[in-house]
């Protein structure tokens, strides 16, 4: 153990010449490598991360918003198989459930890629904005009356609506109340609440250009992205979430680690999802449970591996590719396959 260790230790040391951000590896959930390395704005090298520093989490915010609906499923407020128009009365789409929002087999079509016109200008966008588009403009579903599987944030914006429509809360209330302060979370909050966040360290995105990312439109979203963490903050979530069920009951938490996108008969989707988590059948490892983000100059993923307690988070403010094939790196190094 004190040898693999080591080992990780050695290899993170190696990948913070390159990584502008954090990083955190865990086994039975004591901490093997905690880093920080580079900048919260690349060219102010007065302001150097810290492992306290708040990321915005891209969609890695997924797993959260599925948590918070999977709740209410539980209380009776929701359940898997409401039409999203018992929530949105004038959606112009039929047929699909919050089962298929949160698998993303909804077919809704990706409210990133709307134009421009559509949206309200000089101000960030809300979530009920992406409703009115699509009430409004009626953009075409992506597939009709097949079951099939897209990854899309619109999803899960709308999930963060009916979240707050079926708690009677704001969604962020909901979310700090049930998931953050019962799991310890203290620095983690939403885009908007940001301004609010006086003396916390928060970084800005860089895309590959370098140029600091300024905060703007479609950043005002959340559910799909729009969170905000830190690296203890996530292992204090995955204590929560995986380790005590203090957050979801057990069988939810493997409903929502389980392959929900299956189509019918021979057809395949591109990948696995469940409820808020890509899921992998790994050849070396078996079941592996993860999520990717990428958003405006934050390029994060964190990794779950059950079988031998294994977690890990990357968290980046620049696209730099400063973690690619990381992940499978260090799970050689623990797992030695």
């Amino acid at each position: 153990v004190l040898f693999r260790s080591k080992a990780v230790q050695a290899h993170t040391d190696t990948m913070c010449k390159k990584l502008n951000g954090t990083l955190l590896v865990a086994q039975n959930d004591v901490v093997l490598a905690h880093k920080a390395a580079g900048y919260k704005v690349l060219d102010k090298k007065d302001q150097p991360l810290s492992e306290n520093t708040c990321f915005e989490l891209a969609s890695v915010s997924k797993e959260f918003t599925a948590a918070a609906v999977l709740l209410l499923v539980k209380e009776g407020k929701v359940a898997l198989n409401d039409y999203p128009g018992k929530y949105f009365p004038t959606l112009p789409y039929t047929g699909i459930t919050v089962h298929n929002l949160l698998c993303h087999t909804s077919g809704l079509p990706e409210y990133f890629n709307f134009k421009e016109s559509w949206w309200p200008q000089g101000r960030l966008t809300t979530n009920q904005d992406v409703v009115n588009v699509l009430v409004k403009y009626k953009p075409q579903r992506l597939f009709f009356f097949v079951i099939n599987y897209k990854y899309t944030n619109t999803n899960y914006a709308l999930l963060a609506l009916i979240v707050e429509q079926a708690s009677g809360k704001k969604f962020e209330d909901f979310v700090r109340e049930n998931i953050f302060e019962p799991a310890g979370m203290t620095s983690s909050f939403y885009i908007t609440e940001r301004a609010s966040k006086i003396g916390f360290s928060i970084a800005t995105g860089h895309k590959a250009d370098r140029i600091p990312q300024v905060i703007k439109g479609l950043d005002g979203t959340f559910g799909d992205k729009g969170m905000y963490s830190t690296i203890y903050d996530l292992l204090a979530w995955k204590k929560a979430y995986f380790t005590n069920y203090t957050i979801l009951p057990k069988e939810m938490v493997e409903m929502a680690t389980t392959a929900q996108n299956q189509l019918k008969g021979s057809n395949l989707p591109s990948e696995d999802y469940g409820y808020g988590w890509h899921l992998e059948e790994n050849p070396y490892y078996g079941h592996i449970i993860y999520h990717g983000g990428l958003w405006h100059g934050f390029n994060h993923v964190l990794l779950y591996y059950p079988e031998k307690d294994i977690f890990m988070v990357f968290l980046s403010n620049y696209c730099n590719r400063g973690h690619r094939g990381q992940t499978a790196n260090v799970l050689h190094i623990l797992c030695g396959a």
